[in-house]
């Protein structure tokens, strides 16, 4: 009897052995971003295990990657599973319930969202998703995946730390506003924040994680994921590794100088995991600069082949090695003598950028510029600029004018608060060459700032160069897409040149409220 039972529990070691065994691979594939080969080995294993519990939970996660996600939480119920990821994929179920979707004209991309606002966002997610295909997808890393990428807008911030594993206080403290995770792409809508983000950059920086996880089989570690997202997220719409911004100059500059820049092992796992928004963004600007010094040393063909590396089992110190012909050490080196070559300049009057995250607005516009009066930090500035606000709001704009020139005095030109409220005011005043002098500086120093180019936009229109007033306006969208006065100015640029574009124009001013 006892050598029975001995055997039965032999035979009974082995079964759990085997079965443990059967999911081995497809989970292999799928910590690979292989999720069409998993998907196929899969129903495989269905058909001869389909009652095993891991199989069951492995088809569960194959049906979340991709997108499934009601079916993957009957799978995990059907199997009493009550784990971590049984909590995700429920929490990511419920988020997503009822969102509306939506298939890209070239057929690469499918955005879900939720019904209302966000509809508005889908033309202008479709073109710059489309052009990184091309550039970033096919050119750049030489990329064709045939299934269509999922990208997901969430209307709060609440929601993305739902479906992720962050906290809402990782990602306000962060400034994380996207991931790419589990198969897709996901945002937060750019209606979450109070002026807005540059969110078709975004989606153009996720989609770059996307192509790297799948081009290198999800070994590329987080400093190159980062720093080529970084690197890639203009390239939808300008030329590669296009220059560092003015804050991104200051960070690194500072930093150098202080000799603290931020180390790659820091930056593990997440930049969502730094400590504040302005050490995220000094990480990026620094993993920035060190593709930038990659490429132009080796081209996208040396990129490419540290990724290969990298996909074929090598570290990165190895792989960097092996395509540069030195030392990781040395590479390092060789980028921080490079960066310092370029004699960067840091800016000590720069605003600190950080994003404003707010609940979610139903009317969908942006915070009133008078409501960022903490912004200005000298305090003789703030209470003229406030002072500005009240003439303003009285109707009295000359004195209102004069005000803000006082408070601009005491911070130079180019404050974004200031700048704004000064440019809006000779607007207002039909002044537009005073706005456009007020609000130049403003966006030379804040590139990705919505206000200072829909001033700009604004002011050309009403000196009647269209063609001046375009490029700003487009600019501004890309920020903050539910401003109408944005959406009306463009519908008159489009008709007037009969771009098809102003229809659509027309209909989302109209849709927003504008004239």
């Amino acid at each position: 009897m006892r050598a029975l039972a001995l055997l039965a529990a032999l035979v009974a070691m082995q079964h759990d052995a085997a079965a443990a065994g059967l999911t081995d691979g497809a989970n292999r594939l799928i910590d690979q971003w292989r999720i069409d080969e998993a998907a196929r080995e899969t129903a495989a294993l269905l058909r001869d295990h389909g009652g095993d519990p891991e199989v069951v939970r492995l088809d569960a996660n194959i049906k979340f990657l991709q997108g499934d996600y009601e079916g993957a939480v009957k799978r995990l119920a059907g199997a009493g599973d009550s784990s971590g990821f049984a909590a995700l994929v429920a929490a990511t179920a419920e988020a997503t319930r009822g969102f509306a979707e939506a298939r890209s004209p070239g057929g690469h991309f499918v955005v879900r969202h939720a019904p209302g606002r966000d509809e508005l966002l889908l033309p202008y997610a479709f073109e710059a998703l489309e052009a990184a295909w091309r550039e970033i997808g096919e050119k750049d890393f030489q990329q064709t995946d045939a299934a269509p990428v999922r990208v997901e807008i969430f209307p709060e911030v609440a929601d993305l730390a739902k479906v992720s594993t962050l906290t809402e206080k990782e990602i306000e403290t962060s400034g994380t506003i996207a991931l790419c995770k589990w198969n897709r792409l996901m945002i937060v809508s750019p209606r979450a924040l109070g002026h807005g983000y540059p969110w078709l950059d975004t989606l153009a920086h996720e989609y770059t994680h996307l192509v790297v996880s799948r081009a290198s089989r999800n070994t590329v570690p987080i400093w190159f994921h980062e720093g080529l997202a970084k690197f890639e997220e203009r390239r939808w719409r300008r030329p590669v590794g296009d220059g560092l911004s003015p804050m991104m100059e200051h960070l690194l500059a500072t930093a150098l100088k202080g000799g603290r820049l931020i180390t790659f092992d820091e930056m593990y796992p997440s930049m969502a995991k730094l400590p504040s928004q302005a050490d995220t963004a000094l990480a990026f600007a620094e993993v920035f600069t060190v593709v930038s010094y990659l490429h132009e040393r080796q081209g996208w063909a040396g990129v490419r082949k540290v990724v290969e590396r990298m996909r074929d089992g090598k570290g990165d110190a190895s792989a960097v090695a092996e395509v540069l012909g030195e030392s990781f050490d040395e590479f390092q080196r060789g980028w921080k003598s490079w960066l310092r070559g370029k004699k960067l300049k840091a800016r000590p009057g720069l605003v600190p950028s950080s994003l404003k995250f707010v609940k979610a607005q139903p009317s969908g516009k942006p915070v009133r510029e008078e409501d960022d009066a903490q912004e200005i930090a000298l305090e003789r500035a703030r209470k003229f600029a406030r002072l500005g606000g009240m003439l303003r709001a009285r109707g009295r704009l000359a004195p209102a004018a004069v005000e803000y020139e006082k408070a601009q005095l005491l911070v130079g030109p180019g404050h974004p608060s200031v700048a704004n409220r000064l440019a809006r005011t000779y607007l207002e005043l039909g002044e537009p060459e005073k706005a456009i002098a007020a609000a130049e500086p403003a966006l030379e120093l804040y590139p990705d700032l919505a206000a200072p180019a829909a001033i700009l936009g604004e002011a050309w229109l009403k000196k009647g160069d269209l063609g001046r007033a375009l490029p700003y306006l487009e600019a501004a969208l890309r920020v903050s897409p539910f401003d109408p006065a944005l959406h009306c100015g463009l519908a008159t640029i489009y008709e007037a040149g009969k771009d098809a574009r102003g229809e659509r124009e027309r209909r989302a001013c109209a849709s927003l409220g504008g004239g």
